[in-house]
């Protein structure tokens, strides 16, 4: 795999707050023991966070490089970059990668905590290295939470996820934290040795689907959806009326807001958040992926591409991602989901469709997982990757 040095760009998008900024004007934060240099509360960082708790001091610009600065209380260096906009821990690769935002979103129950604990799973030990492929998280906090609020709950406890809290209350404050991650492209040097080739920082942002039902809610605790570099769409295929119809006997979650109401009000913020005129379309490429994708088998003809599995062999498979994307929109034409794809196909510049399953067991009937079985959770990830010419396809 062929990769080129890209040098960051000047303007960079804070994991937090979604601002921009220059890391120029980045302040740093003295990251000596409490019992070296008296910590202090930031008070920026209790007016966006409501952090009150004691913190390295912030250290006054023109007083540092572009590597580190020296505290004048403790006299100690540090290399610790805040954002200047919110105060918040940057990641240390910032100031050598670009970020990009990945925004999963979607109903109520669409399965969107499950897909994105299944997709870092896969990526990590499956995808990853057989793509030379690092992921690894960027920080404490997301490692921790990674384990704590979606690994531990799937893989240890065997059981699903609790439906994802909304950023408004008190328990959803904790979910305004993105997952960041490191993804490093490395192989084989000329001497043999493994280089690294080029990273970039990924943020993963999980959106309670009660943050979606509302456009006033969306513009306000959903700023980084417009920031993003790629947009995934989960579509349960479980809340089609049709599907409901054919599938009688088989657990169904509560219906809940249909997917067009829900990318109406994301258009709408995209286009004020981007100054976009009504007759301009979104340059933001969109993934439509109709999840839980084993509930539905039973109506997929057996010579569809969606049975079987891709070949992402160092390269996205551009030619499964065609078959794939031809047949979901069938597939939803046929389960009188005309409308979503006008929408998609009127609204966005580039857009793809797929299918996948992240559990590989209906949650509906029982909260237990006998067997995490996933198929096709990467496809959507793989291809946005791939839009943004971070990974070559295999046509």
């Amino acid at each position: 795999m062929n990769f080129s040095f890209l040098s960051p760009k000047q303007q960079k998008i804070c994991p937090f707050c979604f601002d921009s900024f220059s890391m120029k004007d980045a302040p740093f934060r003295c990251s000596s023991p409490a019992s070296v240099c008296a910590p202090e509360r930031d008070d920026l960082l209790f007016r966006k966070w409501n952090d009150v708790r004691p913190i390295g001091r912030v250290l006054p610009h023109g007083r540092f490089s572009s590597r580190e600065a020296e505290c004048q209380t403790c006299k100690q260096k540090t290399s610790r970059r805040i954002c200047p906009n919110c105060h918040m821990n940057l990641p240390p690769s910032m100031n050598e990668f670009d970020n990009y935002i990945f925004a999963v979103i979607g109903a109520k129950d669409a399965g969107k905590s499950h897909y994105i604990a299944v997709l870092i799973e896969q990526f990590k030990n499956v995808i990853g290295p057989s793509m030379n492929i690092l992921l690894e998280p960027a920080n404490e906090n997301t490692i921790r939470r990674y384990n704590e609020d979606f690994y531990d709950r799937i893989y240890k406890d065997k059981r699903v996820i609790e439906s994802t809290a909304s950023a408004r209350t008190g328990m959803g404050a904790a979910v305004r934290i993105p997952l960041i991650y490191s993804l490093i492209f490395h192989g084989k040097g000329a001497s043999g040795k493994v280089k690294i080739f080029k990273g970039v920082t990924l943020v993963f942002f999980d959106t309670a689907g009660e943050d979606l039902k509302d456009s006033d809610v969306m513009a306000t605790v959903n700023k980084y959806i417009y920031r993003s570099d790629g947009i995934i769409v989960l579509l349960d295929p479980l809340q089609l009326n049709y599907i409901r119809d054919q599938l009688p006997g088989v657990p169904m979650p509560d219906q809940s807001t249909e997917t067009s109401e829900i990318l109406s009000r994301t258009t709408s913020l995209i286009c004020q958040g981007r100054k976009l005129s009504a007759t301009q379309t979104i340059d933001i490429p969109l993934a439509i992926a109709l999840s839980k994708f084993d509930a539905v088998m039973p109506l997929i003809d057996h010579g569809f591409q969606l049975r079987s599995e891709p070949n992402h062999n160092r390269a996205f498979d551009v030619a499964d991602f065609k078959a794939v994307n031809d047949e979901v929109q069938s597939l939803l034409t046929t389960w009188n989901g005309e409308f979503l794809i006008q929408q998609v196909s009127t609204r966005f510049k580039i857009f793809g469709f797929f299918g996948l399953t992240a559990l590989g067991c209906n949650p509906h009937g029982d909260s237990r997982i006998p067997k995490v079985f996933p198929r096709r959770v990467a496809d959507p990830f793989l291809w946005l990757l791939y839009q943004h010419n971070l990974i070559p396809g295999a046509k």
